[in-house]
């Protein structure tokens, strides 16, 4: 929270400013919203913001609700195991798994901390 908190607040005291973030991961995303509060910036009428975890205790309990991109952690540690069961059984070389990246989705979770684009 603190890193995102004083990288946002150095951004946003530019004249330059984005009207926009992503940001690192929720809990930044949080150190953004205080920042945007002190500067009394509003979410997403000034600035919008979106994180990445989908952190249930942070993204749906912010005000307001955080836009943010859910991780499927149950399908990386699941994808995880498996290939590790593979890779002990000799069905598979980690090695060769490198060089070939599985991509899971990580669906976005809209909440209301992104400005309507406009018309």
């Amino acid at each position: 929270m603190q890193g995102g908190y004083a990288a946002v607040r150095r951004m946003l005291g530019r004249e330059d400013r984005p009207t926009g973030l992503f940001c690192y991961n929720d809990r930044m995303a949080m150190g953004a919203y205080r920042a945007a509060a002190e500067l009394e910036l509003s979410i997403p009428g000034d600035l919008s913001v979106v994180g990445f975890d989908d952190q249930e205790l942070i993204a749906a309990n912010l005000y307001p609700g955080l836009t943010t991109v859910a991780l499927p952690h149950y399908e990386m540690g699941a994808w995880a195991a498996e290939n590790l069961i593979d890779a002990i059984e000799g069905k598979t070389d980690l090695a060769l798994m490198a060089l070939h990246p599985t991509i899971l989705d990580c669906p976005p979770v809209l909440r209301d901390s992104v400005a309507a684009p406009a018309r």
